[in-house]
């Protein structure tokens, strides 16, 4: 455990994983689960562990497709020989990191696809409302994997290094110019805009609507700052600038889409 949250122990170094700018790598873990970890010497800055697992846990609060980050726990002696080998780099090294538990036999998937082939196709509009939410500022990730005991496919997104704002870095006194969370206007995965309704995007900003900074900052303060490079201040600053994101995405869509429902 650290300060009260599980840590998942890695118990074999598999491969540097195929994509990001990060150069996380693939681990087994105890349980038998595999991660992608990312580690506070990598390319992009130390931040990105916690942009990452911020984001992720606020994407399982909202039930959004997205991986789940976990706390891992890297022993030295699992460094030693792909270091030896020059297949991670020199600078890496052992303690607490942040992993993504990894979709179980993944692979890439286009989003134009994702209606024909997912059986969970309707869950990609909230996943766009949601890295409006987080401020997610690079390009959306996806992968297509076997659904969990259904017989079609499911998709899921990853790499949330670069959100609330930061490239990927960010403060408290940065949060204040972040750009404006803005409500999708067309189909993500077609390029069609939303019917009149906005019924897509309804379950998603229903559950913004309930948001408070108290849930919030519960699942934020699962990090306990400060862990990579994200500081008690910024974290405690962070709460309640999202609340006021799901609150302007709310408004957006009831400017929208309410005046229409409510004169049905």
């Amino acid at each position: 455990m650290a300060d009260g949250i599980p840590v998942y122990e890695a118990v074999e170094w598999r491969e540097p994983a195929p994509n990001g700018g990060s150069s996380a790598q693939v681990f087994r873990l105890l349980d038998g689960r595999f991660a992608v970890v990312k580690f506070p010497e990598n390319p992009q800055g130390e931040l990105v562990l916690a942009n990452e697992f911020m984001s992720c846990q606020l994407a399982e609060m909202l039930a959004v497709p997205v991986n789940r980050a976990v706390l891992v726990s890297i022993d030295e002696r699992l460094l030693r020989l792909p270091r030896q080998d020059n297949r991670i780099p020199a600078a890496f090294s052992a303690g607490i990191r942040c992993g993504m538990i990894r979709f179980e036999n993944a692979g890439p998937v286009a989003p134009n696809d994702i209606p024909t082939l997912c059986d969970n196709a309707a869950e990609m509009h909230g996943l766009a409302v949601f890295e409006q939410f987080v401020c997610r500022q690079d390009g959306r990730q996806l992968l297509m994997h076997p659904g969990n005991g259904a017989k079609g496919k499911m998709f899921g997104a990853y790499d949330y290094g670069y959100s609330f704002g930061g490239q990927p870095n960010w403060s408290a006194d940065s949060l204040g110019s972040m750009p404006p969370a803005t409500l999708p206007t067309n189909d993500p995965c077609t390029g069609i805009p939303y019917e009149h309704t906005g019924d897509e995007l309804g379950p998603i900003v229903e559950k913004l609507r309930a948001l408070t900074v108290e849930p919030i900052s519960n699942v934020l303060t699962r990090l306990y700052a400060p862990r990579w490079g994200a500081t008690a201040e910024a974290v405690a600053a962070l709460a309640p600038v999202l609340v006021a994101r799901a609150q302007s995405l709310v408004r957006e869509f009831d400017r929208r889409y309410r005046p229409l429902l409510e004169g049905n």
